[in-house]
């Protein structure tokens, strides 16, 4: 049964179909695949905006709450979400997704010049009855702005079966603004 269940999803993500997996899992975004705009928040809530916030934070530091896009190559909204980026070193990220379906990944970066890597950022995927149907492992390259307050950059989101074969790739960019 189990072997059935690998069988269908990697021949579903093969045929080009949405692959229906939970946990952080932007296949599973109603907006998947679609020309949307992200959500627009109100301009009181962007650091930049707000002096509560701390307003402009250390030349190319990352560390803080951010609101990110990103963006699939052929220019179709690939996830949406709140974007925390820790001094440790750690990251993560709330997808605007259903909460049912676990909308939480966790990450590591590193900086390297005026480069910060998001050098690994996963969770579980999970079938909607409930079945481990592999991880999804994404790395980003990103930039911040000079005053602190946006960064942008590249991801390369990578979906694995439980038996770590790949099985479906998806490249873009991605924008942020500092919530924090």
């Amino acid at each position: 049964m189990k072997l059935t269940v690998i069988a269908v999803v990697a021949a579903v993500a093969l045929t080009g179909t949405a692959f229906q997996a939970q946990a952080c899992n932007p296949l599973l975004s109603k907006n998947f695949g679609k020309v949307v705009p992200p959500v627009k928040l109100p301009a009181s809530m962007l650091a930049r905006n707000n002096p509560r916030a701390g307003g402009t934070k250390a030349k190319g530091s990352i560390v803080g709450l951010w609101h990110d896009v990103h963006t699939a190559s052929d220019g179709t909204l690939f996830l949406e979400g709140y974007d925390t980026w820790n001094a440790s070193g750690t990251e993560d990220e709330l997808g605007n997704l259903p909460p049912a379906s676990g909308d939480l990944c966790v990450g590591a970066w590193s900086k390297q010049g005026n480069t910060v890597n998001l050098t690994t950022h996963v969770t579980w995927l999970y079938d909607l009855s409930n079945n481990f149907v592999g991880t999804l492992n994404m790395t980003q390259q990103n930039q911040v702005s000079q005053d602190g307050n946006s960064y942008t950059g590249t991801f390369d989101a990578k979906f694995y079966d439980p038996s770590g074969n790949l099985f479906q790739e998806i490249t873009g960019t991605t924008a942020a603004d500092r919530l924090n």
